[in-house]
C-alpha cells in the first residue's frame, strides 16, 4: 500500500468505532446500529465533531423474550462431571492433534499435560465457559512458553483455539465450518 492510500484510508478507519466482548446472558440480542457523535483528528490541532456511524460496534437491544431467536451459550453439562476424565481424554486428542498436524514429539505430550490441568483447575473452580476456559488454557501455556518454543511448531492460541473447538464439539453444539477438526 502506497503512503498516500495508507494517509486517505487512516481518517475512514479513525471515523469507525469498534468493539468486543462476548455475551453474557443467554437471552435474545438484536444488533442495532445507530449514530454517535465522536472527534476526528486529523494532523495537528485540526478537530472536527462528526456524526459516524457505528459501523463494527456491537450494540446488543435484550429483550426478555423467546431464547431460541439470540445467542446459546455453549453448556458443558454433557460432558459430565468427571473433569479428570474429560481432561485427560482431551489431552490426548490435543497430542494427536499435533502429532498428525506436524510429527510425534515428547513436546505435545508436555503440552498435552498443562492442556488438562487448566482445564480440570477451572472446571474444578466452576468455570464453565468455554472463551475462559481456552483463554486459562492459552494463558497456562504461555506463561511457560520458554519451555515449548524450541520444539513447538505451534503457539499457545492455536493450542487454546483447538481446546475451544473440541469443547464445542464434545458438548454437543453446533461447530463452524472453519473449526478444526476433532482427531481422536
Amino acid at each position: 500500500m502506497s503512503c498516500r492510500r495508507l494517509w486517505l484510508a487512516l481518517p475512514l478507519m479513525l471515523l469507525i468505532e469498534t468493539a468486543h466482548g462476548f455475551c453474557t446472558h443467554p437471552r435474545s440480542v438484536a444488533p442495532c446500529s445507530r449514530y454517535r457523535r465522536g472527534r476526528f483528528i486529523i494532523g495537528h490541532n485540526n478537530i472536527f465533531d462528526t456524526t459516524r456511524l457505528s459501523l463494527l460496534g456491537i450494540d446488543g437491544a435484550v429483550d426478555g423474550g423467546d431464547d431460541d431467536d439470540g445467542v446459546q451459550l455453549v453448556s458443558l453439562e454433557g460432558l459430565g462431571n468427571d473433569h479428570e476424565a474429560v481432561g485427560e481424554t482431551m489431552a490426548k486428542s490435543v497430542v494427536a492433534w499435533l502429532d498428525a498436524e506436524w510429527m510425534p514429539q515428547e513436546i505435545h505430550v508436555r503440552m498435552g499435560v498443562s492442556v488438562r490441568n487448566s482445564y480440570i483447575s477451572c472446571r474444578d473452580g466452576g468455570v464453565d465457559d468455554v472463551a475462559e476456559i481456552m483463554t486459562r488454557v492459552t494463558d497456562d501455556l504461555y506463561d511457560r512458553w520458554s519451555e515449548y518454543n524450541a520444539d513447538a511448531f505451534v503457539n499457545a492460541w492455536d493450542v487454546g483455539n483447538y481446546v475451544a473447538d473440541y469443547l464445542i464439539a464434545k458438548s454437543g453444539s453446533e461447530t463452524c465450518g472453519c473449526s478444526t477438526k476433532i482427531v481422536e
